[in-house]
């Protein structure tokens, strides 16, 4: 953890990286681009929760862990909130995917 403030400054992220066109795909899972989570911004005031239920974005097998970081900053951007007031996905279990092989060979008397 010593180095990480010297990469935050030598490797900053791009000023736009939370702000695609709306041409890019934001959720590669469901394939859906930028502007069709601003399309769904424009709908109310929508939190990311109530945008996944509209477009789908974070219900694919990454559950949101690719692209719940840039919904939540074009949210924030569309409504003129900050990103900690807009929020983020709410977590839902399982936080990591178990594999199959994994849960076959637990040793369930290791208690």
């Amino acid at each position: 953890m010593r180095l990480r403030p010297m990469l935050d400054a030598l490797y900053p992220p791009r000023a736009n990286i939370a702000t695609p066109t709306d041409d890019t795909i934001v959720c590669r899972c469901e394939e859906l681009t930028a502007g069709d989570i601003r399309k769904a911004a424009a709908i109310g005031q929508p939190g990311p929760n109530q945008l996944k239920a509209y477009t789908r974005a974070g219900m694919g097998p990454c559950q949101g862990r690719q692209c719940g970081y840039t919904v939540a900053h074009i949210l924030a951007q569309e409504q003129g909130r900050t990103v900690a007031e807009v929020g983020f996905y709410r977590i839902r279990p399982p936080l990591k995917p178990v594999t199959l092989a994994e849960l076959a060979t637990l040793n369930i008397d290791e208690q």
